[in-house]
């Protein structure tokens, strides 16, 4: 494939998310602003409540000093994102179970900023490296990409209710498979963070 060809691919592909967002653009500014809310909830509740609050063995902020980063870790950070993924395709197959993807969104936007701050919270300086480094650039990125999934998968469902087309099964394949790739990369490079800074700490949410 060459470099032109690649290009049109890119080009096209933005184009595609733009547009579908620009048409759903009031349930996209829900999302974000549900997302916000709950992402500053959370690091609200981490800051006042953390003395109270300890360090799980499977879930939010998992202590692994006694062990290095494995691939149990790896797979338990992905079956997380899986799970979403499977959620939000369910709740996208019908408008009326946007408040349920907005509650499953904001949820896991919650659990970010509330086990991003109790890293910083708790575990001081090397807290703060794996929460602002690796952490929270990583699963705001997954975080998006499962907006974006969900937009595009809810608005392809519409469009096949209302107008059906024959293409619609080969473009809901194409989100999905494109969807499941990116979250499988950002969880290799999050792993790949993870053992460059030897951190003792991870994120499973």
């Amino acid at each position: 494939m060459t470099n032109k060809n690649k290009n049109r691919i890119f080009i096209s592909g933005r184009n595609f998310i733009f547009d579908n967002i620009k048409s759903c653009k009031i349930k996209f500014l829900a999302i974000v602003i549900a997302l916000l809310i709950a992402l500053l909830t959370g690091i609200i509740v981490a800051i006042r409540t953390h003395k109270s609050i300890f360090v799980n063995d499977n879930f939010g902020v998992v202590d692994i000093s006694s062990n290095q980063v494995s691939p149990s870790t790896f797979f338990t950070r992905l079956l997380s994102m899986l799970v979403m993924f499977l959620l939000l395709f369910g709740c996208s197959t019908t408008k009326y179970l946007f408040p349920v993807s907005l509650i499953f969104l904001a949820y896991r936007s919650y659990l970010l900023g509330l086990n991003a701050c109790l890293m910083i919270v708790v575990y001081g300086f090397s807290g703060v490296v794996i929460s602002v480094i690796v952490a929270l650039p990583c699963q705001l990125l997954v975080l998006a990409t499962l907006c974006i999934f969900y937009i595009l998968m809810s608005k392809t469902f519409n469009d096949c209710r209302c107008f059906g087309s024959c293409s619609t099964p080969r473009q809901k394949t194409k989100i999905a498979l494109t969807t499941l790739i990116i979250l499988i990369l950002l969880c290799i490079i999050e792993s790949l963070l993870l053992l460059l800074f030897s951190a003792k700490i991870i994120l499973v949410i």
